[in-house]
């Protein structure tokens, strides 16, 4: 059963207001093999949710339902790509269409949508034996018992930003500027850290959050930190913010102090009357619509130039001088670590590790230090589209196949940390 105060909004209203699409066609790339890349993300879709089929047009047949650890397992090979994976609730959240109802999602992109319910990937801080899902009905954000059966569309990384989009904000993504703001770097956008009627006191947000209707949330206006330009966020953005993986309240309370547990006002109308706009409920997490009539809290947001920010993504490859070598015969192993993101990775390592034992060091670059199994070499910055080779030569004192890892890591966040490593294997005979 879908839970927590989500039941509250699931109301039907027979006049639909349609507006600026949220997923527009033109954000889509067609790879014309029954995947889409989204834009915006760079992570790429299955056009059909699993059960169906792609007939090279649309999507026939019916969307199946499994329960969550069914779904989790679940494989594909679909259009020659085998990391195909559930998404989390990050990534589900931007492909809704919040002008549209029944289904909420793009049917040009998504043909014979089904309006109903889909896993995400991402657990229930609330509660462990539910996980988040999104109803691609009206939009809505929930949970629901990993017992129960829910449709899946599959997901994999995207080669232009993100390999997988975050569901959580850790403090080290927001830029403090000491004046009662934060930048978002993921997303550019930069925040008042207090909701509107609570007062910033250098360290803290002292006061209750006032509520406001919809009307009088859109005119609000705030010359805080020397901008004019703020305004009310719209749903995507608000959910950019909510931090799945805590509760009561779902914000990063480092970031965000004393926000306190109730719904907030996004900007975006809802796509089932025009009665409704989009909320958030930062207790939980939950997203779902609210009568324009009605008193919810209001933070406000200015500025994103950039969607998802400028970040390093590190890629590893390693290789061996020799397949297969003699006892004791020396062999060289070079790293090569490069940064294919769009932004300088600051304080970057790339690491070998070898065997623990029968390992005898031969030379090793200045620039690496033992640390036990492993060497490490340090990079204080690594440019985007640079790239640092590291070589270490050994012997091997035990016959046996010796396997040695590369890999990249760095103090800036990666868009896709999953192809950092890369690993080689050599056969040492007698």
């Amino acid at each position: 059963m879908k839970t927590k105060l989500l039941l509250l909004f699931l109301l039907l209203f027979t006049s639909v207001a349609f507006a600026i699409p949220t997923t527009p066609t033109s954000d889509f790339t067609d790879n014309n093999n029954g995947t889409v890349t989204h834009k915006t993300t760079g992570l790429m879709w299955m056009r059909c949710a699993l059960g169906q089929t792609w007939t090279g047009s649309t999507c026939s047949g019916t969307t199946k339902r499994y329960p969550y650890a069914k779904a989790m397992a679940l494989t594909s090979s679909f259009a020659g790509y085998s990391d195909w994976r559930l998404p989390n609730i990050a990534e589900l959240h931007t492909i809704v269409e919040r002008e549209n109802y029944n289904p909420a999602i793009n049917t040009t992109v998504f043909p014979n949508a089904r309006s109903s319910w889909f896993w995400s990937s991402s657990p229930d801080a609330y509660d462990s034996g539910g996980a988040w899902v999104v109803a691609f009905g009206n939009g809505d954000g929930g949970n629901d018992s990993k017992d129960g059966g829910n449709g899946v569309r599959l997901v994999r990384g995207g080669q232009w930003t993100f390999g997988s989009l975050p569901q959580t904000t850790p403090t080290r993504n927001f830029t403090f500027h000491q004046d009662g703001t934060v930048t978002h770097q993921r997303t550019c956008l930069r925040w008042q850290r207090c909701a509107v009627g609570q007062t910033w006191t250098g360290s803290m947000c002292s006061g209750a959050a006032k509520t406001y209707t919809y009307a009088q949330a859109q005119q609000l206006t705030s010359s805080l930190a020397g901008f004019s330009d703020w305004r009310v966020p719209n749903a995507n953005e608000l959910l950019s913010i909510v931090e799945y993986g805590a509760y009561d309240p779902a914000i990063n309370q480092a970031v965000f102090p004393n926000n306190g547990s109730s719904w907030f006002w996004s900007s975006s109308p809802y796509g089932n009357g025009s009665n409704r706009a989009w909320i958030v409920n930062f207790g939980y997490g939950l997203g779902g619509s609210g009568g324009k009539g009605s008193g919810y809290g209001v933070r406000l947001v200015r500025g994103g130039q950039c969607i998802f920010g400028s970040l390093p993504d590190l890629t590893t490859s390693i290789t061996a001088s020799t397949n297969s070598v003699k006892l004791k015969q020396n062999i060289t192993y070079t790293a090569t670590m490069t940064n294919t993101g769009s932004a300088a990775a600051t304080n970057a390592t790339l690491i070998f590790y070898f065997p623990p034992r029968w390992v005898n060091y031969v030379t090793v670059p200045s620039a690496c230090v033992s640390n036990g199994k492993s060497y490490r070499c340090s990079v204080p910055s690594l440019a985007a589209g640079a790239s640092v080779t590291q070589a270490i030569t050994v012997n091997y004192a035990q016959r046996g196949a010796l396997n040695v890892i590369g890999l990249a890591i760095t103090d800036s966040d990666d868009t896709d940390e999953t192809n950092n490593k890369a690993q080689v294997i050599t056969t040492i005979t007698p």
